[in-house]
Parts: structure tokens; sequence; C-alpha cells
């Protein structure tokens, strides 16, 4: 099923879509927007559930990668966020030659620790006392938690949850079910086996102080010519918020660079 998507720059320029992060929208994306829409296309766009896609029922990843091979527009840079983050390397893993560049942000291809093989990311016992925590009744009380969880250890971190939230005023709030397929999604795909099958240049971004996807797990995309690394050192889980100047001009040097 094709997404719909709101489409901001002028069709002369290339293009970038936009992956959200779980419980959110695309409009959280806005402050990067600003700074790219006079030289790129940028299409935005709403997982199941979501934002102006709130009226389709839920789904996990796997059906959501289906509906972005209908939804992308060929030979554009995709960006992905969190677990936008997570789809956006699963699509450009099953689709090599739909992409043109790829860009994670406080993203891996495993976002659950595993202690055991000495994997960091977020403890799996988490994310299900947040799905157990979850009803019918509370879902806006969960998500203003995993905000604060989001934009902890961030100096500005009352200003980020201030800025992110002033962004979705609008938006209609996931459901339950959308909430739930979310976070099976984060606990359960694991795409480190596969990760060399992305063959597009990439850049994947972390927040020094992030508590959920920390920045160590960089070291996965090793020292390829056409993969880099950046980490913002005042930045959590939101470094496009946190530091938004910095974000914008290293996306933007990415871009013109390697969006060939």
């Amino acid at each position: 099923m094709k997404l719909k998507t709101e489409i901001l720059g002028s069709d002369k320029h290339k293009t970038i879509a936009m992956l959200h992060g779980w419980g959110l929208c695309s409009k959280v994306f806005y402050p990067v927007v600003d700074s790219l829409k006079d030289r790129y296309r940028i299409v935005l766009i709403d997982m199941p559930g979501y934002g102006i896609n709130s009226a389709i029922p839920a789904n996990r990843c796997d059906g959501i990668v289906s509906s972005l091979e209908e939804t992308i527009p060929e030979n554009c840079a995709l960006l992905g966020w969190s677990l936008g983050g997570i789809l956006a390397q699963k699509f450009a893993i099953t689709n090599s030659k739909h992409i043109r560049a790829l860009i994670t942000v406080s993203c891996s291809p495993r976002f659950t620790s595993c202690p055991q093989e000495g994997w960091p990311g977020t403890d799996a016992k988490l994310l299900k006392k947040f799905s157990t925590l979850i009803s019918q009744n509370n879902c806006q009380a969960v998500l203003d938690k995993f905000l604060s969880l989001q934009a902890m250890g961030s100096e500005r971190m009352r200003e980020d949850i201030k800025t992110i939230k002033g962004l979705l005023a609008e938006a209609p709030s996931p459901s339950y079910y959308e909430l739930q397929a979310g976070l099976k999604t984060l606990m359960d795909e694991d795409l480190r086996n596969n990760i060399s099958r992305i063959q597009c240049p990439s850049l994947h971004i972390f927040g020094l102080k992030d508590r959920l996807c920390p920045a160590s797990t960089k070291s996965i995309w090793g020292r390829k010519d056409n993969s880099h690394t950046i980490v913002f050192e005042q930045s959590s889980h939101a470094p496009f918020i946190t530091q938004t100047k910095e974000f914008n001009e290293q996306l933007l040097l990415f871009l013109d660079k390697y969006y060939l």
C-alpha cells in the first residue's frame, strides 16, 4: 500500500526521503527541512498509524518496508531516525539499487543490547516495560516518558522535549496498536549480518550522550570509503533537535559530496 507523503521543495531538485522514530511523526524533521528545501526535494513519510497515515492500520517491519517500496521515489537519498533508521537500513538491504545514499540517525543494525556478545544498545527489558505500561488509555503518558528518556543526557533536555512537542502539537497521536508494533520492531530486528549488502554511500550519526543507542555502536560500520560516522558531543537521541545547525551542516556536506 502506497503511503501518503508531505513533499517540500522543488521537483527539479534531487530527493531525500525521511522516516521518523517511534511514537512520533515526520513533522519532527521540520528543523532539518528548513535548511534543505531550497536545494533538495524532501519527502516526509509517516509510518502506518502515524500522522497523515493515521488511518492506515499498524504494521510490523516487513509490512512497512513493503509499503515503502511503493512510496519512496527511486534514486533518492533515504534518512531514518531511531525506529525509522531500522526501517531505512532494511529498505537499503532489500532494495540496494533503489536508493543513492543512506543516512541513519541514532540507530544501529540491532537496537537492543546483547550483553553476551558485548553489543551495546537499549536493554530489551526497558522496551518490554514500555510495552507492558501501554494501555488504550495512557498512550500519551507513556510517550511523554519515552521523550524524557530520549532527551536524557542532553544539557538542553527540557528545551529539546518542548521543541519536539511543539512540532507535533497538531499531529494525531498514535494508538496502542501502532506503539506496540513499533516496540516489537525495536526489540526483534537484528540486521547485523546483512549490512554488508548496503552498497550505497552512507552516513551514520550518533549523539555522544544517547542512552538508547550508544555512540560506540558506530564501530559496526567499519572503515569503508563511502561509509562515514559522526558523533555529536552535546546531543542525546535527537541530534537534529539539540544541535540543529551542526547537524544540518554535516548532512548537507555529505549529500553534496556523495548523493550523485
